[in-house]
């Protein structure tokens, strides 16, 4: 009887410990190695959202938030001094030309990538945004994970809005790929045309039959031969040519 008691014991345990794996698996992966920490600033409407979200952000593991902002002055010169990987901006909050704002900030600090928070969403708000230099568009209506994995993804260097407005402002992408004189390969026409159709990474990978790692690696090219750093700044380049 004993050694029956000692082999549940064992078997409950074991279905404990694949139920913690399984458990495991579905939770989204951490934002970034604790090592290499997403730098953010916040820039949102009201105060009291600001500094509740800001909180919020500071408790996560591989988050570092440099600063706050409240208009596009106080932006500005948080952007010159702590140059963060990632700027959280209120479309509404941060007034009626938006579009603007966003465009000048991201010719003054085009290492910056920003991440608008908004509540319209429909296909041309989500274009106008990515147009003006945004790098994602993430509904003020979804939760505060959702918010993590677009970060995530913006600080990886993909675009985050939804699939058709995103393809739609990259539609260019594929003509000019064809038609460019800056010498690009049979593959990395193939890999600006999967972008031009609003493919992620590992989308392109899958379909090419390479790697993630292959596919970062042509996009890195693609970006140095039209003197361009990501998806968007590529589309923009395209577009001030057309």
């Amino acid at each position: 009887m004993p050694r029956l008691s000692r082999t549940t014991d064992k078997t409950k345990r074991s279905r404990s410990a694949r139920g913690a794996e399984e458990t495991a698996r579905l939770e989204p992966p951490a934002i970034a190695a604790s090592k290499n920490p997403i730098r953010l600033a916040v820039a949102v409407r009201p105060a009291l959202y600001r500094e509740l979200l800001s909180r919020l952000l500071r408790v996560e593991r591989g988050i570092t938030v440099v600063g706050e902002a409240a208009d596009e002055d106080e932006i500005g010169r948080l952007l010159a001094r702590e140059r963060p990987a990632i700027l959280i901006f209120d479309y509404e909050g941060l007034g009626p030309s938006a579009e603007g704002t966003l465009n000048r900030l991201r010719r003054s600090a085009p290492t910056t990538r920003i991440l608008v928070l908004a509540s319209r969403s429909s296909d041309e708000t989500v274009q106008r945004v990515l147009r003006a230099g945004a790098s994602g568009r993430l509904g003020k209506h979804l939760e505060f994970s959702m918010l993590l994995r677009a970060l995530r993804a913006v600080a990886a260097g993909e675009v985050w809005a939804n699939r058709h407005a995103t393809s739609e402002a990259l539609e260019g992408l594929t003509g000019a790929a064809r038609a460019s004189k800056n010498g690009l390969t049979v593959r990395e026409q193939q890999i600006a045309e999967a972008c031009g159709r609003g493919l992620r990474n590992k989308e392109i990978a899958s379909r090419l039959n390479i790697s993630s790692k292959t596919v970062k690696s042509h996009l890195n090219n693609i970006f140095r031969k039209l003197q361009v750093d990501n998806r968007l700044a590529l589309a923009l380049n395209i577009s001030q040519k057309a």
